[in-house]
């Protein structure tokens, strides 16, 4: 009992850290007036990191991150009930669909205009790929690290991990999403995958 209740203080503490960060940078946003600008040159400077690799497989990741996630979904939620696990598939798929309701919330919150204007639908901050991806695959890691192990568990992480990462750098590098919005649509989801595991520890077998 005393290690779970440790666990489940550090994931207090991850919450409380995230929800500093996204103060944080949601006030820069809002009341620095050049901040835009500072965005502007880190998004230029992820576009060249990013240029010497083909634009399709930039596309690729980004498409493969749009958070309409039916199939992925389908597949997690048909393989943790198989395994009886019913409460966490039950979780993950409230959780995924509270991270859409609280994308498009913050984003007609905010109603920040994306870099790239008018070319695409809809404001920039947060970046909705980047909190959902977060969320979603943020769960499927804590999930595959308690219920797999040996290579398995490690290479699967692995994956999760850069995929997550590289959605949020092909939204910059694309134009669509200023650094700022990745960042804050990471630490948001961060946050849900916390409460997640926070109810898995709590209410969970």
């Amino acid at each position: 009992m005393k290690d779970k209740s440790y666990e489940i203080a550090i994931n207090w503490h991850y919450i409380v850290v995230s929800v500093f960060f996204v103060a944080i940078i949601t006030l820069l946003v809002m009341y620095i007036p050049n901040m835009r600008e500072i965005d502007y040159s880190m998004m230029k400077c992820v576009q060249s990191v990013a240029n010497p690799f083909p634009q399709i497989i930039i596309l690729l990741i980004s498409e493969l991150g749009r958070y309409h996630f039916i199939w992925p979904m389908a597949v997690v939620s048909g393989i943790l009930i198989s395994q009886r696990y019913y409460l966490q598939t039950a979780m993950l798929i409230i959780f995924t669909q509270f991270a859409y309701f609280l994308t498009d919330w913050l984003k007609g919150l905010m109603c920040r205009e994306r870099p790239c204007g008018d070319a695409l639908a809809g404001f920039s901050f947060p970046s909705g790929h980047s909190l959902i991806n977060m969320c979603f695959f943020g769960i499927l890691i804590y999930l595959v690290h308690r219920h797999l192990s040996g290579f398995l568990k490690h290479f699967l992480i692995t994956i999760l991990v850069l995929f997550i990462i590289l959605v949020g750098i092909s939204r910059m590098y694309l134009g669509v999403h200023f650094p700022t919005d990745v960042l804050a649509g990471m630490f948001i989801g961060f946050i849900l995958v916390n409460l997640y595991i926070i109810l898995d520890k709590t209410i969970g077998s």
